[in-house]
């Protein structure tokens, strides 16, 4: 893929209102934006890096690409907890159902569900279902299911992150304390459960999830390798994340939500750049300019 036109965009600045007594308008505080050609650019690329748990790490060769000895993607698995209806309602009133989960506001949470006489066990796990996805509190942390006596709920991701066309979803650990219990409360006929089944257990996202981090351009073309590189741009789009650059140019800088980091120089490669999520999770761009 041909380059052209490749130059370092970079400016910071802020507007200051005079608030004295007798002094009014106001300045710019910093430099103009700043354009600044790099003629003899022929690389370019750009790269998303979403770093799922605090300690992760992301370490990219911007000579090539190369991500090897970035800690490896977990996409995790959605917590399932199922709870089981047993019973015909002999006595109208309210069943009484106990969603427990850690870090849920209001755990244990009780939550009433009307029921009427006659109602076998699909029918009055209907109304559950249709109750627990009406509770503000439940309906945020799980997706609620489930048909004929099972009563489901799902762990939502605690994140979701749109790139492009895909969502990245960060989900949770396996919660040991989530449970379900259900038993009569003004009403009569319900068979008690005073425990529900994990029916899978959670695991959490983890690791550095690298988008266009193969190597290539967006052509399918194989990058060349960098001898000079000219310049990048970390953009902090979510998050926090320690950032070192090469042995000891910088360290400890760290982009967060809305940040730019911006570096122009011409220096020799090769130059590798990790990021270490400080907040989970971070998510960054890095966009490299080059010569062969």
């Amino acid at each position: 893929m041909a380059i052209t036109s490749a130059q370092a965009i970079f400016g910071l600045n802020a507007a200051g209102t005079a608030t004295g007594t007798g002094t009014q308008g106001t300045i710019q505080i910093g430099p103009s934006q700043t354009q600044v050609p790099l003629t003899d650019a022929n690389v370019a690329y750009s790269t998303r890096i979403i770093l799922a748990a605090s300690g992760d790490e992301a370490t990219i060769d911007l000579a090539d690409n190369d991500t090897t000895g970035s800690d490896a993607w977990v996409a995790g698995v959605a917590q399932v907890e199922t709870a089981t209806a047993a019973g015909t309602v002999s006595g109208a009133g309210n069943a009484s159902v106990v969603v427990t989960s850690a870090g849920m506001t209001g755990s244990p949470l009780t939550v009433s569900v009307a029921v009427a006489a006659s109602d076998t066990a699909a029918v009055w796990a209907g109304k559950v279902r249709t109750a627990l996805a009406a509770n503000a509190t439940i309906a945020a942390r799980f997706t609620v299911s489930g048909a004929s006596t099972a009563i489901v709920l799902t762990r939502k991701p605690t994140t979701s992150i749109p790139v492009g066309s895909t969502t990245v979803d960060i989900l949770p650990g396996n919660d040991t304390t989530l449970n379900i219990a259900l038993d009569n409360g003004t009403s009569t006929g319900i068979t008690p459960a005073a425990s529900s089944a994990n029916t899978t257990t959670g695991v959490a996202t983890s690791g550095a999830r690298i988008f266009d981090g193969d190597g290539k351009d967006w052509e399918g073309n194989t990058l060349e390798e960098i001898t000079y590189l000219r310049g990048f741009l970390v953009q902090g789009n979510q998050g926090l994340c320690g950032l070192t650059v090469g042995a000891d140019l910088f360290a400890s800088t760290s982009p967060g939500s809305n940040s730019l980091f911006t570096w122009a120089q011409n220096t020799a490669s090769p130059i590798v750049l990790t990021c270490t999520s400080v907040s989970s999770p971070a998510d960054i761009t890095l966009t490299v300019i080059g010569a062969i």
